[in-house]
C-alpha cells in the first residue's frame, strides 16, 4: 500500500512538473502558430523552436497521450508521401492520426506538428501519429519521442554539405534504431543493400519490403548509382534485376552478401491505360490487388513500405488496400491542379536519384508540355548544388520535341541554365527568372491550354510555388489539406 502510494505521488509529481513547463511552451507555440499564418508563413519551424526553450521535453511530454503510439519514416527518398500513405491506411483503420504534413521533419517540426494539435491545456487528442524524420536528425527525434515503429525507405547522396556520402547517413540512422523502445518494430528496404546490412535493434521485429517485377533492360544503363560495391568485401555487386540507382536484385561475387527474401513483395503490375496500376501484394502466403494512383518505380515501394508498415501495425490488409486505393499525391509529390484549361504538375527534385525517377516518370507525359526548374540552395534545400551535374537532364534534351517552353528560376537558376546547356539544350531559348512568382506566370502565359506544366522545384523553391499557386486559387495551405 505505501509503494502504491508512492507511486501515485511520484506519478503526480511528474504531472504537475510537466504542467508548469508544458502549459506556457503549448500557448507560446499556438500563438506563433496563429501569428506565423496570418503572415503566410506556415508555422512550422519557429513554434516549435520557441516553445521547446521552454520545455526542452514538450514532444516527448506529448507524444505519452498517444495511444497507439508514433511511427517514424526516414530515408533518403520516400518519406513524405510514405507517411501519407501510412496516416491514409491508420485513418481508413478508424484511428486519428497526427502528421506533419508539410515535411518540416526535424525536432522543431515535429514539435511544432505536436503543439498545433495539442490543446491550450496541454494534452493531445489523437490515437497515433505517423512523422516523418530527417535522416541527421533521426536519433535524436527517436531518442525524444520513442516511436513504437520505425520505416527506412532508402539511402541515397543528399545534400552534401549537411550528410556527407552515404556512410554518415547509415550511421546516423542506425543510432537512431538502437535507442527504439523495445518491443517495437523496423520496416526495412530488402532492395537497398546500404540498409539490409544495419544490426538489428535487439527486441523489436524487422520486416522487409521489395520488388519482384520484372524490370526494363535499359535500367541496366540508368544514372545516380551511388553503392557500386559490396558492403561487406568491397567486390563489385552484380544484379540479377536492377529497378533504379543500387536498388534491386543484388549478390556480391565474392562473398556470401545478396538480397534477402523479403517478407512483403510486389509480384505483379500492370499499367492501365488512365496510368495507374494494377498490384498485387504478396505476403505471408496470401496476395491482395488494388489500383494504385501514384506513377513511377520509386512509388510503388513507397506504396510497399505502408503497407509492411501496416501489416506490422496489425492493420487488416483488406483495409490497407482499399486506402491505398484513395490515394493522393502529398505535399509538393506530384501534386496535379488546373488552370484555365493547363494541367499543372509540380514534383519535388532534390537529388540525382530522386530527379533521374521524377524526370523519367514525367517525361512519358504524351500531352505538349511546358518545363519549369526552379533551383533554390537555402539551407533546406542544401547549399551544394553541384548534385545537378549527376542528374540525367539529357532525358530533357532527348525529348525538347515535345517541349513547348523550358524555362528556369530560383536562387540558382544561372547554375540550372548552365547544366541544361550542357545537357544539349539551346540556351538563348531558356528564359531566366530568379524570381519564382515571375517565372511561374509567364510559364503559364506561355503554354497553350490542353497542355501540361511540369513544375521542378528545389524544397524552398516548392515551398515558394505552393504558395503562388495558392494565390491563384489552386489547392490550399497545407494545414488545411
Amino acid at each position: 500500500m505505501i509503494a502504491n502510494s508512492l507511486r501515485k505521488f511520484k506519478g503526480g509529481l511528474k504531472n504537475r512538473l510537466f504542467k508548469i513547463r508544458s502549459l506556457p511552451a503549448v500557448w507560446i507555440g499556438k500563438l506563433l502558430i496563429i501569428l506565423t499564418r496570418i503572415l503566410g508563413r506556415g508555422g512550422t519551424t519557429l513554434p516549435g523552436r520557441a516553445a521547446r526553450l521552454i520545455d526542452p521535453r514538450l514532444s516527448s511530454h506529448l507524444a505519452e497521450y498517444l495511444q497507439e503510439g508514433i511511427i517514424t519514416v526516414t530515408g533518403t527518398n520516400g518519406k513524405t508521401t510514405t507517411a501519407s500513405l501510412i496516416g491514409a491506411i491508420f485513418e481508413k483503420h478508424g484511428l486519428h492520426c497526427i502528421r506533419n504534413r508539410s515535411g518540416s521533419n526535424m525536432i522543431w517540426g515535429i514539435a511544432s506538428t505536436l503543439i498545433e494539435k495539442a490543446t491550450w491545456f496541454a494534452s493531445l487528442h489523437g490515437d497515433c501519429a505517423v512523422m516523418e524524420v530527417d535522416e541527421g536528425a533521426f536519433p535524436g527525434v527517436v531518442g525524444e519521442i520513442k516511436p513504437r515503429g520505425t520505416v527506412i525507405t532508402n539511402i541515397f547522396r543528399d545534400q552534401l554539405d549537411r550528410y556527407g556520402e552515404l556512410d554518415h547517413i547509415r550511421e546516423s540512422i542506425s543510432r537512431g534504431l538502437q535507442v527504439q523502445p523495445e518491443n517495437g518494430f523496423e520496416v526495412i528496404n530488402a532492395d537497398d543493400p546500404t540498409l539490409v546490412t544495419l544490426e538489428a535493434a535487439e527486441g523489436k521485429k524487422r520486416w522487409t519490403f521489395g520488388l519482384e517485377i520484372d524490370t526494363p533492360a535499359d535500367n541496366f544503363l540508368n544514372t545516380g548509382c551511388d553503392l557500386k560495391m559490396c558492403p561487406r568485401c568491397a567486390s563489385n555487386l552484380n544484379y540479377s534485376r536492377l529497378y533504379y540507382a543500387h536498388l534491386g536484385h543484388y549478390y556480391c561475387p565474392e562473398c556470401d552478401f545478396k538480397r534477402p527474401q523479403p517478407d512483403v513483395t510486389i509480384t505483379k503490375r500492370i499499367i492501365n491505360p488512365d496510368g495507374s496500376s494494377l498490384l498485387s501484394i504478396t505476403f505471408a502466403d496470401q496476395s491482395i490487388e488494388f489500383s494504385f494512383i501514384l506513377p513511377g518505380i520509386y512509388n510503388l515501394y513507397n506504396a510497399l513500405a505502408a503497407f509492411t508498415t501496416a501489416l506490422a501495425a496489425g492493420i487488416p490488409p483488406s483495409i490497407t488496400g482499399e486506402a491505398l486505393e484513395k490515394a493522393a499525391p502529398s505535399f509538393g509529390r506530384m501534386e496535379q491542379f488546373t488552370l484555365n484549361g493547363i494541367k499543372i504538375i509540380m514534383a519535388l527534385i532534390k537529388n540525382p536519384v530522386g530527379a533521374n525517377q521524377v524526370l523519367r516518370t514525367l517525361l512519358s507525359e504524351k500531352e505538349n508540355l511546358g518545363l519549369l526548374l526552379a533551383i533554390n540552395d537555402k539551407i533546406a534545400d542544401g547549399t551544394d548544388v553541384s548534385w545537378l551535374w549527376d542528374v540525367d537532364f539529357e532525358q530533357i534534351a532527348a525529348a525538347q520535341n515535345r517541349l513547348a517552353y523550358v524555362a528556369v528560376s530560383g536562387l540558382r537558376a544561372w547554375d540550372m541554365a548552365v547544366r541544361l546547356k550542357y545537357a544539349g539544350l539551346d540556351s538563348s531559348r531558356i528564359p531566366v527568372e530568379e524570381d519564382t512568382a515571375r517565372a511561374l506566370s509567364t510559364a503559364i502565359q506561355n503554354i497553350s491550354p490542353d497542355s501540361t506544366l511540369l513544375i521542378l522545384p528545389s524544397y524552398t523553391a516548392m515551398l515558394e510555388m505552393r504558395r503562388h499557386l495558392n494565390k491563384m486559387g489552386l489547392g490550399r495551405p497545407y494545414w488545411e489539406d
